[in-house]
């Protein structure tokens, strides 16, 4: 009996520390524009990022929801979403830029509705993959950071992508 309130009072103590170092981090919201390889090609991003310095210094996580405006080519309609969650570890800092390595996985959703005559196909899917990549933040104002990034996503619908835009703290 003694042996578990030891470790009641133990849990208790580590998890109110960690409570209040997870108060403590920044939460960044904010979006930008996504190029990609594939059709289609030109999208919106929304991302948040949360600092992870409690675990290891310079780890970020980030979640992102990527929305790409379709696209009409050759009777034929292209789709596409992603929604990723990638780790980031700042490697190097140079004036108000800090560079990241970035690795995580992501969920696109594809979908391709081509018609030939008087027939309908359509094309769609949904897959896992991985990402891997690089990124920099610069540091615009207080409270506002812009950011760039060049990502692989390894899956069955694979893309190579250049995103960027703006983040402001919450």
């Amino acid at each position: 009996m003694r042996q578990i309130s030891i470790r009641i009072v133990f849990i208790g103590v580590f998890l109110s520390a960690l409570i209040t170092n997870v108060k403590a981090q920044e939460i960044k919201l904010g979006g930008g524009l996504i190029i990609g390889t594939e059709r289609p090609s030109i999208g919106l991003k929304a991302k948040g990022t949360y600092d992870l310095e409690f675990l290891l210094e310079n780890l970020d996580a980030s979640a992102d929801l990527s929305i790409f405006i379709p696209v009409s080519l050759d009777n034929a309609t292209y789709k596409r979403w992603e929604l990723n969650v990638d780790g980031h570890y700042m490697f190097n800092e140079i004036s108000d830029f800090k560079f990241y390595a970035l690795g995580g996985i992501g969920i696109v959703h594809y979908n391709k509705e081509a018609k030939t005559g008087a027939i309908n196909l359509t094309t769609r899917g949904t897959s896992i993959g991985l990402n891997i990549g690089v990124g920099a933040n610069y540091n615009i104002s207080e409270g506002i950071l812009g950011f760039g990034e060049f990502k692989y996503g390894l899956g069955v619908y694979d893309q190579a992508e250049l995103s960027f835009g703006v983040l402001f703290d919450l």
